[in-house]
């Protein structure tokens, strides 16, 4: 599910001087030739885990943003569960951190 989040975070990144993601640019590739680009190519993830990205996606809404991005911390991920209504394992409380730690390196690459 790693390889697939991060292949997913890297797709909806907007190249350089770009307004539209690199997602948009591949499927209006796709659209023109008719060929599906190999980059838009992903194995989606298990559905025993696959949940957690829905999770990670939410939770990402409602992150802190300083002068960048900053990670989730415990504090906004207890709240969420506590609105939710959800008990996270610590397992997969540590798939949403890793998550989040792709996403936000993700996001740094220029």
């Amino acid at each position: 599910m790693l390889r697939y989040a991060q292949k997913e975070f890297e797709l909806d990144k907007h190249p350089k001087e770009s307004k539209a993601t690199l997602r948009a640019h591949l499927l209006s590739l796709y659209e023109q030739t008719g060929e599906m680009p190999v980059e838009l190519e992903n194995e989606p993830p298990n559905d025993a885990v696959a949940y957690l990205l829905g999770y990670f996606q939410q939770l990402s809404t409602a992150r802190q943003c300083g002068m960048s991005l900053n990670p989730l911390t415990f504090t906004e991920m207890e709240a969420w569960g506590r609105l939710y209504k959800m008990k996270l394992d610590s397992w997969e409380i540590d798939v949403i951190k890793q998550l989040d730690l792709i996403y936000l390196n993700t996001q740094m690459e220029h």
